[in-house]
């Protein structure tokens, strides 16, 4: 494996020096920025687009937090060990809930106006896997309307470089120096003491997933080959109820509705599984009646009658139905897409890498909080209660640390250049290889056959001078199916068809290391 892919020699381009550079500007790494902020850190963020185009600012269903009068830590903890399925890292959940709660009621004090009943208390909702109402929203905007909070309080305060790619972390000795960053055809070095990477999880690798367009997970492959392990990647979360219609992009539809009364019916008009389960379940549930060739439906007949007003409570989902021409139906047509992923760079709760002063927060980060099934709805509560902790562990790295350029000549790959429509074709390539072959259900055979197309595309692309993004991209499709063919038994988001029994021997957390060796640990 090459250790830079890039072709640079840091000599030759021109560089810039701050004190932390954060690549990312979803919840995690505006609260991330903001926490460094009130350190007296002024960081540099990076990022592909705006805020705006983010997984954190699509998130619609809420936050979970034990918020209610009549819900405790220990509940909430108690939720998310069992959705997790024997391999959540106990400390670390434990941290997650006792003081996410606290982090929560930073945003109300920051102004996220959550929504509230008619005397004034904060409305709460169901989802799948909770046994209390503890899922604090606004409207379905809720990932909007904190990331906008966020935004608001950081942004004359920071730096931020729209429009940039992160090509390449820059090391010496496995001390983190700087990075490479593109824009276009340009190329920039920032040199600085440490990095926060908080760049979003990897879902779009699969062909139906409810990802932002910019998210890739290539930048899962950039910190790999920088010496970051990972971990866990088998564990692809599949929400159970994306938008199904022919040639069109796999929108998401909120578990929120289900939590609000919301049933899964079949063609037939057949209910045939209990909706608040955890989302594993109902995924699967929803693939075995396609499987029958039969189509599943969302049918909001039961919100109706309780009154709910889906331009009010839901008004993304009702856009959404209008845009579709779906408002005078009860009936969603919806399939399974690849939501969340629960795997990724190695990380403690204080976003702590293998590389020492690479910093990984939010849903790039394996932190072991969510096992092998990501409770509903805990996901921003990771991005703001560890983005605060990382800010503090940053703060600590960098008493210690200088600024240091050093010198790295790299000869670069391949000779020919891709163009823009053979790039689209390699990526569709891959989405369709891993949503075929290492999807829902996975087989010995299936991930065999899409382990030596990955490895063929790897050394077909290393000819093109251009090519990576889509060679890291690979480095992490090979990543998650070795991890998946290494786990020879079903738990939580990995089901094996082949093995679709848990094993106590597989109570343990995979990970990748460096020129991909596979180990199972107990952390």
């Amino acid at each position: 494996m090459e250790r830079y892919l890039a072709g640079f020699d840091t000599t030759q381009i021109e560089g810039i020096k701050a004190q932390t550079v954060i690549v990312g500007s979803g919840i995690a790494g505006l609260s991330t920025a903001l926490q460094l902020i009130n350190l007296g850190i002024k960081p540099v963020i990076i990022t592909r687009t705006p805020y705006t185009v983010s997984n954190s600012f699509l998130a619609q269903g809420g936050i979970a937090a034990p918020i209610g009068k009549d819900d405790t830590t220990a509940l909430h903890l108690q939720d998310t060990l069992k959705a997790g399925r024997g391999l959540c890292i106990q400390k670390n959940a434990q941290i997650l809930v006792e003081e996410g709660l606290e982090r929560v009621i930073d945003l109300i004090r920051y102004g996220v106006d959550f929504d509230k009943d008619k005397d004034g208390l904060i409305r709460l909702t169901k989802e799948g896997g909770h046994s209390k109402r503890r899922v604090l929203h606004i409207k379905d905007e809720t990932g909007k309307a904190i990331a906008t909070a966020l935004y608001n309080l950081i942004k004359d305060k920071v730096d931020i470089l729209e429009g940039y790619n992160l090509e390449e972390i820059l090391t010496e000795e496995g001390q983190y120096k700087g990075i490479l960053i593109s824009a276009k055809e340009k190329k920039y070095i920032i040199w600085s003491k440490s990095l926060v990477i908080a760049t979003g999880g990897y879902s779009p690798i699969y062909l139906r997933n409810t990802s932002a367009y910019t998210v890739s997970g290539d930048t899962i492959g950039v910190s790999f080959r920088a010496g970051c392990i990972l971990s866990d990647l088998e564990f692809t979360q599949f929400h159970p109820t994306a938008l199904n219609i022919p040639n069109q992009p796999a929108y998401l539809i909120t578990e929120a509705l289900r939590g609000e009364g919301a049933i899964l019916i079949d063609q037939n008009g057949n209910r045939f599984i209990d909706e608040m389960k955890p989302r594993d379940e109902v995924a699967r549930a929803i693939f075995h009646k396609e499987m029958e060739g039969k189509k599943v439906f969302l049918d909001l007949t039961p919100l109706k009658e309780r009154g709910i007003s889906l331009q009010e409570r839901f008004p993304t989902v009702y856009n959404l139905l209008k845009k579709f021409n779906l408002l005078d139906k009860n009936k969603i047509p919806v399939s399974p897409a690849v939501h969340y992923t629960v795997g990724g760079i190695q990380a403690d709760v204080n976003g702590t890498t293998s590389v020492n002063g690479v910093f990984a927060v939010g849903e790039v980060a394996s932190t072991g909080v969510h096992g092998a099934n990501r409770l509903a709805s805990n996901s921003l509560l990771e991005c703001i209660t560890f983005g605060s902790k990382t800010a503090y562990s940053v703060y600590k790295h960098n008493l210690y640390t200088k600024v240091e350029e050093v010198k790295i000549k790299n000869r670069g790959i391949g000779t020919k250049l891709l163009k823009t429509e053979e790039k689209s074709r390699y990526f569709y390539q891959i989405k369709k290889l891993m949503w075929e072959k290492v999807g829902l259900e996975r087989t010995e055979e299936g991930l065999s056959q899409a382990l030596s197309t990955v490895e063929g595309l790897q050394k077909e692309l290393l000819q093109y001078t251009n090519s990576r993004e889509l060679i890291d991209t690979l480095y992490l499709a090979k990543g998650i199916i070795l991890s998946a063919k290494n786990r020879k038994e079903s738990r939580g988001t990995h089901y094996r068809k082949d093995f679709p029994q848990e094993k106590d021997y597989y109570k343990k957390h995979t990970k990748v290391y460096n020129d991909f060796k596979i180990k199972l640990e107990v952390n």
